[in-house]
């Protein structure tokens, strides 16, 4: 076992690196999709040339559609379906996996860093407090610490709530400082999260700081917004299976 809460499995598609328990599973997960079986593939799924024994067939294994070696020739890391090394991708879902990598490469490192705010919830007892917030290792929880942690995690930090868990998340809304209609980026200032609590809807608000921190703010805000767009995307994909 190469990490701890981790287990190496093997299919036809390549070696993966799981979650030993569901409950460590990423939200941001794809689930290996079937392959399209060989004596359905009689041409390629782009370009319909024939199979013959010099064409072979090739399946994208990020989508499991039948190409052949032309259409099907780029191999890049797959984070979202926990591959271990580059798989073969289809056109189309290379373009995918490219923008996905970028969120995984960056901006859920952003997420996991944290960021500082100021936090409004009607859950808190006086309505408003500091919190240092980071997305969980698992990517399941945004945790609300009362300061930010130690590198080294000598230091034990409190929570200002409970964690908020990622699927429980309706939307948010950005507010951004100055015009967003002006045709230019606008920083933002704020986040508000809605997500459901047991059978009702609940938001919290985070604002940013007018410190030596705001930077980072922002950034953990612009990725928090890709990994909604994402995780929306991902429930998506598992309702229509």
């Amino acid at each position: 076992m190469a990490n701890s809460g981790k287990k190496l499995v093997r299919s036809k598609s390549g070696l993966r690196m799981v979650s030993v328990e569901d409950k460590d599973t990423s939200p941001f997960q794809l689930e290996e999709p079937p392959w399209i079986p060989d004596n359905q593939c009689i041409s390629c799924q782009n370009c319909n040339a024939k199979y013959d024994i010099v064409k072979r067939r090739h399946h994208c294994r990020r989508c499991g559609r039948c190409y052949c070696g032309t259409c099907c020739s780029t191999k890049l890391p797959l984070p979202r379906m926990n591959f271990v090394d580059p798989v073969r991708l289809c056109a189309e879902c290379v373009s995918a996996t490219r923008k996905e990598n970028e969120f995984y490469e960056k901006h859920l490192k952003t997420l996991i860093n944290g960021g500082s705010f100021t936090m409004q919830s009607s859950s808190l007892e006086n309505g408003s407090a500091y919190t240092y917030c980071q997305l969980s290792p698992n990517h399941r929880n945004l945790i609300f610490n009362t300061e930010k942690p130690d590198k080294e995690n000598n230091r034990v930090t409190q929570w200002v709530c409970d964690p908020l868990s990622l699927i429980s998340i309706e939307g948010v809304q950005i507010q951004t400082i100055g015009d967003p209609n002006q045709g230019h980026p606008t920083p933002p200032k704020a986040i508000t999260i809605r997500y459901k609590y047991i059978d009702e809807l609940r938001e919290v608000t985070m604002m940013v700081p007018e410190d030596n921190t705001r930077k980072q703010s922002m950034t953990w805000i612009i990725a928090m917004q890709k990994a909604v767009k994402m995780l929306h995307s991902s429930q998506s994909n598992t309702n229509n299976t």
